[in-house]
């Protein structure tokens, strides 16, 4: 399989743009097997089940599922958690990489535009794992070849590498790598900051890369602004509760949202917690928080907030996708779910792994 998507035309990061007023693509055919795909999630009632099982068998559930070529793959070299983890995080890159493998033209260059935040996630995963001295076994588990890059392309850097510019060296020829060099001096000492920039550039790319001349592109351009607005309000949860200098918050906000400039500048700059509440509710996005903002004093966490806008995000991709079921969004929606689907497995493996009581296991599913 991974021939096969070699030889195809793999995209420019910054393509030309064509102005044409139709997107190329084999739409019919790709929706068509996402929806036989999206039959295979496991339904909400499923981990109902999964919160009364031990880890020995939650594993042997996943082996008896669409998980079980992972699973007995990995099953000599490895139990536990550990074995959940990398089997989950195979299946992911196997079902991301054949999906991209069945489209054609511009549905092709959109998802792999899209696709390279699962580089992005590894880029950081490994710089990371090397400020921290982690061994390159503990940094593999984190990896996801669910991008354009294979497992065995990350395992190489991650073992000859010993050091974070090493590992940046080593990088090169990476489409990013330009950006992530010129952040060499810093990532030691600012890593989040380096990160966010890292993250910045891959949104700025992928705005920039879709034009929006064609209905599929203009659907796909205002699913990822939408996003970005969805990820920009988190930013501003986590930070205004963490009481963060609104000039560094400034720093962390990503650029392409469809939230208007004057509200994000009174948000950012709100002298406290409960006047950022106040300028929030200006947005659309705040019904969705409205009834758990609550919990926020009550248990002195995000976690209920956190939750209900990524499942925001989760119905929005749904709905569009009904709306518009021979696009790009059906796919997205399938890729978001299939993403959450392997998360909420992961958490429900380490939580089983650590005792954490099944009431906050369920907490932090997203469902």
């Amino acid at each position: 399989m991974k021939q096969a998507l070699a030889e195809k035309t793999e995209p420019s990061l910054f393509p030309s743009k064509r102005w044409s007023l139709f997107s190329s693509g084999n739409y019919p055919y790709v929706c068509a097997r996402v929806r036989a795909k999206r039959a295979l999630l496991l339904p909400h009632e499923t981990y109902t089940k999964l919160l009364m099982m031990d880890i020995h068998e939650i594993t042997r559930f996943l082996g008896e599922s669409q998980y079980n070529k992972e699973i007995t793959g990995l099953g000599l070299s490895c139990t536990g958690f550990e074995l959940t983890e990398l089997a989950l995080n195979r299946n992911l890159a196997e079902v991301y990489h054949q999906i991209l493998s069945f489209c054609d033209g511009d549905l092709y260059s959109m998802l792999s535009i899209y696709l390279q935040r699962e580089d992005i996630w590894n880029i950081k995963a490994l710089l990371r794992g090397k400020s921290y001295n982690a061994k390159p076994d503990e940094i593999m588990k984190a990896v996801r070849s669910a991008g354009k890059y294979p497992e065995e392309y990350w395992k190489e850097i991650v073992q000859k590498s010993k050091t974070v510019s090493e590992t940046i060296d080593n990088l090169k020829g990476n489409e990013y790598y330009e950006i992530i060099s010129g952040l060499k001096e810093e990532w030691e000492l600012h890593p989040g900051e380096c990160e966010n920039k890292l993250e910045q550039a891959y949104y700025s790319n992928l705005i920039n890369s879709i034009h929006s001349r064609s209905e599929p592109n203009r659907l796909f351009l205002e699913f990822i602004r939408r996003e970005i607005d969805l990820l920009n309000i988190k930013t501003l949860f986590m930070t205004k509760f963490e009481l963060v200098e609104p000039a560094k918050i400034e720093l962390m906000i990503l650029a392409g949202g469809d939230i208007p400039e004057k509200t994000m500048q009174m948000s950012i700059s709100a002298a406290d917690f409960k006047q950022f509440l106040e300028e929030l509710q200006k947005l659309p996005e705040y019904h969705t928080i409205r009834d758990v903002v609550g919990t926020i004093e009550q248990t002195g966490s995000l976690n209920h907030v956190i939750r209900a806008l990524e499942k925001e995000h989760l119905t929005r991709a749904t709905k569009s996708s009904y709306l518009h079921p021979l696009s790009i969004l059906p796919i997205l929606d399938y890729l978001i779910r299939k993403k959450i689907e392997v998360e909420n497995l992961r958490i429900l493996a380490r939580g089983k792994e650590k005792g954490l009581p099944e009431q906050v296991i369920r907490e932090m599913l997203v469902m």
